[in-house]
């Protein structure tokens, strides 16, 4: 991700530190509880050049959507071009999510935390990118259900929310330091994936196949 690491992709040095000093500010103390100020000051930049860079912190949080956003739609979608299996492509796709969010922390949280807070125009704009996600994850659990490979009776929409639900909620609770390392988590979390969409689907204690949820997806 671009404002976690040490590419720039063609920001200068000051508006990459600014980026990172607001991501790393709203995880931390949350959008609400940030001041534009408080960025300048983390990111070691004076307010004249700060204001030069960033007119709001709302758009900072904007562009830091926008970068996580394309940045993670590019890695998922060398994922579905690659020529393996929709099987391995899956678990390439909860390998990538656990990556992410090991190495850009503070990024993926403000992205899966802070969107309330985009204004309506900007959460309009960047609506079409969240959906390139599920999209990738639907072309997928398609083509493994298509070829046979995954369950016939495969909920297409219910699979890629349990999934993704998973892999993303693990922002609020993974710690570098924790008991388990991102790997052997993802590779739980796609052993999980793999097994919701291969194993038969489990029958009630009178042996009668579970019905499905009747409610709505909504995605």
């Amino acid at each position: 991700m671009q404002v976690s690491g040490n590419q720039v992709s063609g920001r200068n040095d000051v508006k990459e530190r600014i980026l990172r000093a607001a991501a790393d500010l709203f995880m931390a103390r949350g959008f609400a509880g940030t001041t534009v100020r408080e960025i300048g000051e983390h990111a070691g930049v004076g307010q004249s050049s700060l204001y030069h860079h960033a007119r709001s912190k709302g758009q900072l949080l904007a562009e830091l959507h926008a970068n996580f956003s394309g940045d993670l739609i590019g890695l998922l979608e060398e994922v579905v071009a690659s020529q393996t299996s929709p099987t391995i492509q899956l678990r390439g796709v909860v390998a990538t999510i656990m990556a992410v969010v090991h190495d850009h922390r503070a990024v993926a949280t403000v992205y899966l935390r802070e969107s309330y807070a985009l204004s309506d125009e900007r959460r309009a704009e960047l609506g079409p990118e969240r959906t390139k996600v599920n999209a990738i994850v639907d072309l997928i659990l398609e083509r493994g259900r298509s070829s046979g490979e995954f369950r016939s009776d495969l909920d297409i929409p219910l699979t890629r929310l349990a999934i993704l639900g998973m892999c993303n909620w693990a922002y609020q609770w993974y710690r570098p330091d924790g008991r388990q390392t991102i790997t052997e988590i993802s590779e739980c979390f796609a052993d999980l994936a793999e097994a919701a969409v291969l194993g038969g689907r489990p029958k009630k204690a009178g042996g009668g196949r579970r019905k499905s949820p009747s409610a709505s997806v909504a995605d």
